[in-house]
C-alpha cells in the first residue's frame, strides 16, 4: 500500500477522518465498522459499544500504526447491532472472511483438533483428529492451533512414558516420541488414578496431572544435562497447552453458561472472541 504522491501533504488526520464518515455520523450504538482504501479495498474491520465514540476517536490517535492506516482511509462504513454480542460476532466474521491488512487477530486459518481416548486391553490409547470420532468414549476439545496442541500432546505422552518407566536418558523414549511430529495414535501403561488425573487434565478441570509429572521429573536422576532440559522443556510446553488448550475452553464453557460437553470447530473462534468482551 502506498500514499498518492499527489495528495495534498496538508490534509490532516483529523480531515481525513472526517472525510470518510461523509456528513452524517455514526449513531450512538452498538456495531461494526469498516474502513477502505482508495481503491475500495477493506483495510480494517472494529467493533464498538459506541459507534461515534469509536470512529471519531481515530482523528486524535497518536498509535503510529492507525496513523499509516488512516493515511489511506478513503471512506467508512457501519452496520448498526442489536447489542455488543452480536457486534464481537460480526467483527470476528468479517475478519476471518475478509483478512484486512491491518487486523491481526482471527484472520489466519488455523487448525483445530480433538484428542480422545479409549482403553484397548491393560493400555490407554491416545487418538489425535481433526473431527469427533465415533469409536471413542472420552472426546476432549476442540483445541485450536496445530503447533501449540500437537507439542501439547506430545508432551504430555512423553512425560507420561517417563511417570511410568523412569528412564535415565531421552534417547530411552519410543522412537515414535522422538519424531519431530507427534503420532496420530499412542498406547500407553495407565493405572486407574492416572487415568483419572489425564481425563481431569484433557476437561481443563484440573492441573495436579502436571503437577504429578513435574514431581516425577524432580525426581528422576537423569544421565545428562541434555535430558534434563529436554524433559523441563515438555513440561513448559504441557502447561502452557494447559492454559491455552484445557484450561480456556473449560473456563469459555463456565463464563458462556455452555452445556456441551465439546467445542464445536465452526463455534470455537466466535466463543473466545466473546470471552475477551
Amino acid at each position: 500500500m502506498t500514499l498518492d504522491l499527489f495528495e495534498p501533504s496538508a490534509v490532516t488526520q483529523k480531515e481525513r477522518v472526517n472525510n470518510a464518515m461523509g456528513e452524517e455520523l455514526p449513531p450512538h450504538d452498538p456495531g461494526v465498522y469498516t474502513m477502505y482504501d482508495r481503491h475500495d479495498q477493506v483495510m480494517y474491520v472494529g467493533k464498538a459499544k459506541d459507534l461515534q465514540q469509536r470512529v471519531t476517536s481515530y482523528r486524535y490517535s497518536k498509535s503510529k500504526k492507525i496513523q499509516r492506516m488512516i493515511a489511506h482511509l478513503e471512506r467508512i462504513s457501519y452496520e448498526v447491532c442489536n447489542s455488543e454480542t452480536d457486534a464481537i460476532l460480526l467483527e470476528n466474521l468479517l475478519i476471518r472472511s475478509l483478512r484486512p491488512p491491518f487486523n491481526h487477530a482471527n484472520k489466519k486459518p488455523e487448525t483445530y483438533y480433538y484428542i480422545s481416548t479409549a482403553r484397548r486391553g491393560n493400555q490407554r490409547e491416545f487418538r489425535l483428529s481433526m473431527r469427533v470420532l465415533d469409536d471413542y468414549p472420552n472426546v476432549y476439545g476442540c483445541f485450536k492451533g496445530h503447533l501449540k496442541t500437537r507439542k501439547g500432546l506430545g508432551a504430555l505422552l512423553k512425560l507420561l512414558y517417563l511417570f511410568n518407566r523412569p528412564i535415565k536418558s531421552a534417547t530411552y523414549l519410543p522412537s515414535q516420541l522422538l519424531n519431530r511430529i507427534t503420532p496420530q495414535k499412542f498406547h500407553l501403561n495407565l493405572d486407574t488414578q492416572t487415568g483419572v488425573f489425564v481425563d481431569q487434565f484433557l476437561k481443563g478441570s484440573s492441573s495436579l496431572l502436571a503437577d504429578e509429572l513435574e514431581e516425577c521429573v524432580m525426581d528422576v536422576n537423569f544421565k545428562d544435562r541434555f535430558t534434563e532440559n529436554y524433559f523441563d522443556n515438555e513440561l513448559e510446553l504441557l502447561r502452557m497447552f494447559y492454559t491455552l488448550g484445557p484450561e480456556r475452553n473449560f473456563r469459555m464453557k463456565k463464563e458462556l453458561g455452555l452445556e456441551s460437553v465439546l467445542i464445536d470447530q465452526d463455534e470455537i473462534d466466535d466463543l473466545l472472541a466473546l470471552m475477551k468482551k
